[in-house]
């Protein structure tokens, strides 16, 4: 109608209420008369159909059985990851919650969740982890043991090792049990649930290292496996610094003092929060240490500092108010200020050393070498500082702490080959020449002693060709010939290849080592990947990538282990311990 006659403004009407019913006749008689054709009215509105409500949208269509197998897999992998209780699905708050997400989605019961749900997904990754660890060329273990609150004793084993590719050579880790323990803490003992361990992931022969904090048990279980044990870099070093904690113990005394009686005291914590807002500083709480975790104690004595001057003027204000009590706060001196802050600064690297060392994702087992020759360059660099007393003879016994514990890792075996083979450290990361060079001769006749597996032979022996980069291999051309020959080319191979083994082996060796040094960080400051390094030129250096696979894979820490026993850096509390199915 509108587009037959443009001037005549049919526009629609409101429906009629109880108020213009009775005019609703004259409204529209009205609005349905056209003007004179010459008065050009402005253009009506567009005709718009009224909005109508589809009764389907008061049903939920069905979820296809894939994604409600997705969803459900990803409700299995957020309970046993953020260990919830499994009677999450029966909270009325969550089921709320995952009815506004996704209405169509229904929530299993808990016993589904128990009974069904999480031993597929467990048999799944049981057996995704096994097709890995088949594949594994070594494999370095750490393991722990850990007692709750409740007492109950568990016992967990990782695995470490690195993973090949097309495109890349990296690290990998898997879990491969953590497992109640009601046993007595034997070494024998122990090795047993090791050994049982590894028999049902089929991985006996492929260990390659055992990482253990340095507790006598640990070590002769390691002994009875007949498997080379290294000892926990990170727990040795937490025995070094509390060891030289003792020296300066007076003035942590005081601090532990004062920090217990802030945590126990909420007036005493509210007083500080308003000093802090008052003088505009961040708002920061204190610490409590762990006797057992010398980095926990660090962390107090940081926060200690942070808070310096809130807190003397808050415990000032408190001795105030409490001096005609029994109570009364220790106030440090200027003098135990001063112990504080020369203990920070010669502690801190330490403390460096210890968070960068348990990581599981990079290679840091070549670098401890490195690590305890810069920490005792860093303890030596305080000679003739104007140090206090107390201060100067925390670093005597750091210093003698630590040539004590680390100062014969370039005659083990293990370490001085790790360090060798790290493209970025090689000779450089040796502190002894002597000692380097006993280390090279080892690797020779290892190397000499290694088969070459998934090579292509061509490639083989163009190793000694100088002018051969790391392209992907070559196929040969199949040649009629070569069927002729065969016999004869064996029967050589197998009485020349003793011979010249440890030859080839010398060859190889000196080549890569005669290689530039692989900068630690880029020109952007990115660390380096030496694992990348040796991935692009595993067919030039054949045998050695082989042993690179044995001797990078090793932790420099059991921390990755440790880890499974706390969430997010906070170990497992009571509200966890009360967690049932």
């Amino acid at each position: 109608m509108s587009k037959k006659h443009p001037t005549l403004p049919i526009t629609r009407q409101p429906a009629l209420s109880v108020n213009n019913e009775e005019t609703g006749e004259d409204n529209l008689i009205q609005t349905a008369i056209a003007g004179p054709s010459t008065a050009h009215p402005p253009q009506p509105k567009r005709f718009c159909p009224l909005r109508t409500q589809n009764i389907l949208q008061y049903f939920h269509k069905p979820l296809p059985l894939k994604k409600q197998k997705e969803i459900d897999r990803q409700l299995v992998v957020m309970i046993a990851k953020e260990y919830h209780p499994f009677s999450i699905v029966e909270d009325k708050e969550f089921i709320k919650f995952i009815h506004l997400l996704n209405p169509s989605y229904k929530l299993p019961t808990r016993k589904t969740v128990s009974a069904s749900l999480i031993p597929a997904t467990y048999d799944e990754i049981h057996k995704t982890v096994k097709i890995r660890l088949n594949r594994a060329f070594a494999i370095c273990l750490t393991t722990d043991g850990w007692t709750s609150r409740s007492n109950d004793s568990f016992y967990s084993v990782t695995a470490h090792y690195i993973v090949e590719d097309e495109k890349n050579t990296y690290l990998a880790s898997d879990l491969l049990g953590c497992v109640s323990y009601t046993e007595r803490h034997t070494g024998e003992n122990i090795a047993n649930k090791i050994t049982c361990m590894l028999a049902e992931w089929d991985i006996n022969n492929k260990i390659t290292a055992v990482v253990t904090d340095n507790a006598a048990n640990m070590k002769l279980a390691v002994r009875i496996g007949s498997w080379r044990h290294w000892g926990c870099f990170a727990h040795s070093l937490n025995l070094v610094t509390q060891s030289g904690l003792k020296e300066i113990q007076e003035v942590l005394d005081k601090i532990k003092v004062i920090v217990r009686f802030f945590h126990k005291s909420s007036h005493a914590y509210s007083k500080l929060k308003e000093t802090q807002e008052r003088m505009e500083l961040p708002i920061l709480k204190l610490k409590n240490d762990v006797p057992t975790r010398w980095n926990s104690t660090y962390a107090m004595i940081h926060r200690v500092l942070e808070t310096k001057n809130a807190l003397i003027s808050t415990l000032a204000l408190l001795n105030v108010s409490l001096a005609t009590s029994d109570e009364q706060i220790p106030l440090l001196t200027s003098e135990e200020w001063t112990i504080v802050e020369q203990s920070m600064q010669i502690l801190q690297m330490f403390d460096v050393v210890t968070t960068t060392l348990s990581a599981e994702s990079k290679v840091t087992v070549s670098s401890l070498i490195i690590y305890y020759r810069e920490l005792s360059k860093h303890l030596k660099s305080f000679n003739g500082s104007n140090l206090k007393p107390e201060v100067e003879n925390l670093v005597k016994k750091l210093l003698s702490e630590l040539n004590r514990r680390f100062g014969d890792m370039e005659d083990n075996e293990l370490i001085s080959q790790s360090t060798i083979l790290d493209p970025r450290f090689k000779k450089f990361g040796f502190i002894n020449a002597e000692k380097y060079k006993k280390a090279v001769q080892k690797l020779y006749h290892k190397i000499a002693n290694t088969r070459v597996t998934n090579v292509n032979s061509t490639i083989y022996e163009q190793v000694n060709n100088d002018d051969f980069t790391a392209d992907a291999p070559k196929t040969k051309k199949d040649n009629p010939l070569d069927i002729l020959w065969k016999d004869f080319d064996s029967e050589i191979q197998m009485h020349t290849k003793p011979r010249n083994a440890l030859a080839a082996a010398i060859v190889e060796l000196d080549k890569y080592l005669d290689e530039p040094i692989l900068p630690r960080q880029d020109s952007e400051g990115v660390s380096q990947d030496p694992l990348l390094w040796c991935h692009q030129r595993r067919y030039i250096y054949p045998r050695l990538y082989q042993i690179v696979k044995t001797r990078l894979c090793v932790m420099a820490t059991s921390v990755p282990c440790e880890r499974i026993f706390s969430h997010a850096g906070q170990t497992v509390n009571e509200k966890r311990e009360r967690l049932t199915t």
